[in-house]
């Protein structure tokens, strides 16, 4: 299958918020445009070897006039970035609705995905409570971790303070703010969407219309629970792709939210981790086409491929494919491992533009790419390895 690929961002000397890497972009189409969040980190002037150093993962923002043929973005400031507060009075935010909640996203904000339910714009992203200084420092994870965190009686709870595990946080975004540049009034923080008390969660899609669940019209989710048995729901050993629903999305973080297992780690190319890459798109009138991701180990890294998920009465989408196929995998120079050393291709955004199947994605941890396939010869694939739709 012919595959066009292409870099569309590196890092920049001249932000120091986005000097270090660049990637993991969400894509969007919005009033003939083409809107990119990606993720970012930052050195802000402090030395790579230092392990004391706060390093920001914020979010930036970037915007096409032409389909996604070129780009510009704005190099001045993030989008959206952690506060990183260390205060414990500090570590709260006011949320949509005028409430004062903890905000999960005052340490990072990382791997964006946007999408449209019932004429509303979200962003999801992965964050975490504090930051954790140098994600890439082995030595010691903890160093940042504030004094109040190490206390059993602190109010964010023992697994959510003391442990500081990526938690996924909703946003609700006004595009036009955002295309005026209006950071400051485009993004507004409604809640997380997984319970720290289950461990890490990330990469959460949504299926863009609400669906029928158990005799209620419920927000469906995808999400990727890394230690999935601690939840009583689940009884998986290794991270897998997972369904929930909730009416609201103040449902997902309760501890009795019902957790079906969409798909575990099947093939080898899985066994690490599997989990959505980004919002799934419909195919026709009962059928979701899904991107998604698989990491075998550090060796081999993160590669994509894509399943076929097939509506039901009153009750989740079905999985109908689902191949041991490595489709699309580290191919250009600029696509190799550089500081990171995990070959990566990390798909976070898809649109289709006529017949044009675009992938927004990070390439080794460091750049941006997009990718552009033929969306009919994908689907005949698809057909041609034994999907009946």
């Amino acid at each position: 299958m012919k595959i066009e690929r292409r870099r569309v961002l590196t890092p920049s000397k001249d932000a120091p918020w986005m000097d270090m890497a660049v990637l993991n972009p969400a894509i969007i189409e919005y009033k003939d445009k083409m809107i990119m969040l990606f993720r970012t980190k930052g050195s802000e002037g402090k030395a790579w070897d230092d392990p004391e150093a706060i390093y920001p993962i914020a979010i930036g923002y970037g915007v096409s006039e032409d389909g996604g043929e070129t780009w510009d973005f704005d190099l001045s400031k993030p989008a959206l970035f952690p506060r990183c507060e260390t205060d414990i009075d500090k570590v709260y935010i006011i949320n949509k609705y005028g409430q004062k909640v903890a905000n999960c996203a005052n340490g990072s904000i990382e791997d964006p995905r946007l999408f449209m339910i019932e004429d509303k714009c979200y962003l999801t992203v992965a964050c975490r409570l504090f930051p954790l200084g140098n994600l890439w420092w082995k030595d010691d994870m903890t160093r940042m971790t504030p004094e109040w965190a190490k206390q059993d009686d602190n109010p964010f709870g023992t697994s959510a303070a003391q442990y500081n595990p990526t938690v996924t946080v909703l946003f609700e975004v006004d595009l036009d703010k955002l295309l005026e540049r209006d950071y400051d009034n485009a993004f507004f923080y409604l809640t997380h969407l997984s319970n720290p008390d289950f461990g890490e969660n990330r990469d959460i899609v949504f299926l863009p219309e609400k669906q029928m669940i158990d005799g209620k019209l419920q927000y469906v989710m995808i999400e990727r629970p890394v230690e999935p048995f601690k939840n009583p729901y689940l009884d998986e050993k290794l991270p897998t792709m997972v369904w929930s629903a909730g009416e609201t999305f103040y449902d997902f973080v309760k501890p009795e939210n019902k957790k079906v297992v969409l798909c575990p780690p099947t093939y080898e190319w899985e066994m690490n981790r599997i989990g959505a890459s980004a919002p799934p798109l419909r195919i026709d009138d009962k059928h979701w086409l899904l991107c998604f991701h698989g990491k075998q180990d550090d060796g081999v890294g993160y590669t994509q491929n894509f399943m076929v998920l097939r509506d039901r009465e009153n009750d989740f989408p079905e999985l109908i494919y689902h191949k041991d196929e490595r489709l699309i995998t580290v191919k250009e120079e600029w696509e190799m491992p550089g500081k990171f050393h995990i070959p990566c291709i990390f798909i976070t955004g898809m649109v289709k533009k006529g017949n044009d199947l675009i992938l927004a994605y990070g390439a080794g941890d460091e750049r941006v790419g997009l990718m552009t396939l033929d969306y009919d010869e994908l689907i005949q694939h698809i057909k041609d390895n034994g999907c009946e739709f």
